[in-house]
């Protein structure tokens, strides 16, 4: 099959890497396979940013350098040429509105859901067009259907690389709790800065470390926050984590969920959406209420007391991660793909 995937920008967003990893993952399998990236943004400003970026922050590189073969660039998606039966595929909800332009005859499309939408009206531009969609999560899917009365053909998660993430260190070298920090309403950034407070007087001489891509928050200390850390910065910090904590208000996946199982944390996320599909609820994390800082602060102090529960918890998390990898849904993709 010929492919292209339809991207909004490059960058270190969780969105790209899995469009990436899903891409190669087609182009392992024979498929011909393309990106076209969005460059209308790409000014002299941003190109800055993105030196300053790669100067400063060593793990700041982007996701698109990962691809193994053509990326095209464009500003205005009615000049891209595409082959007749080539497969369209819209990543997010920017690259769906950019994909109802498309005048190009012979093409199949498809939607790839990845996120919520920030208002109702970007989310009825692009989940209310009658094009076959896909989702990351049975949440997204849900809310496809809720909000615009669409239904979606398959959930394709996205997949963990147990070959980036896995413990690299003794578990005697975990004294820690962990979390990603970020300021979109998403993260709710507000709901983690308290829970972390709350930790500093419960439990003061345990460790936390906080990594995000986002400017560092004067209420964490420059010791225990990472900005942009590299792949390796990233697995020790979840390796050297008891537990791991989401905290957000909203999650179309919930990626670093599976991250921190797939190197060895406890997990305790809200039921933000994503985070669903990959956590029962007491057998491998806990699943807590969006914004409730005491609750999760209770789930992560039990977890921190009860060696035993934690253990269980680690170990069902192992079978998880197994269930999510990127050959499997690669597999799902390639299925779709080919019933189009």
């Amino acid at each position: 099959m010929k492919i292209a995937f339809i991207l909004p920008h490059g960058g270190r967003a969780g969105a790209v890497k899995s469009t990436v990893k899903a891409a190669n993952g087609l182009l392992k399998r024979g498929h011909d396979v393309r990106l076209l990236v969005n460059n209308k943004m790409d000014d002299m400003r941003v190109r800055l940013r993105r030196l300053y970026w790669n100067i400063f922050y060593s793990g700041s590189s982007d996701w698109l350098n990962t691809f193994k073969a053509t990326i095209e660039t464009f500003s205005d998606i009615e000049l891209c040429v595409f082959e007749k039966d080539e497969t369209v595929i819209g990543s997010g909800w920017w690259a769906a509105k950019e994909m109802g332009r498309l005048n190009s005859p012979g093409i199949k499309r498809l939607y790839f859901v990845r996120s919520m939408p920030e208002n109702i009206n970007d989310m009825r531009a692009a989940w209310g067009q009658d094009v076959p969609k896909v989702a990351i999560s049975s949440y997204l899917g849900e809310a496809v259907e809720k909000h615009c009365g669409q239904r979606i053909i398959a959930v394709v998660p996205n997949g963990i690389d147990t070959d980036e993430y896995y413990p690299s260190m003794a578990d005697k070298q975990r004294d820690g709790i962990g979390t990603i920090f970020g300021i979109s309403y998403h993260k709710d950034p507000e709901t983690v800065l308290g829970v972390l407070k709350k930790l500093r007087n419960l439990c003061p001489e345990t460790p936390h470390r906080v990594f995000g891509a986002a400017k560092r928050p004067k209420q964490i200390s420059s010791r225990n926050y990472w900005r942009l850390p590299t792949l390796e910065k990233a697995r020790e910090i979840y390796s050297r984590s008891l537990v791991w904590f989401l905290g957000s208000y909203s999650e179309g996946f919930g990626v670093p969920i599976l991250e921190a199982m797939a190197c060895g944390c406890a997990v305790v996320a809200t039921d933000c959406g994503g985070p669903r599909d990959i956590i029962v609820d007491g057998e491998n994390g806990f699943l807590v209420e969006l914004g409730n800082v005491e609750q999760i602060v209770n789930k992560i102090d039990l977890l921190l007391e009860d060696s035993s529960l934690r253990q269980r918890f680690v170990e069902k998390s192992a079978i998880t991660v197994a269930n999510f990898s990127w050959d499997s849904s690669v597999n799902k993709l390639e299925q779709v793909l080919s019933n189009l």
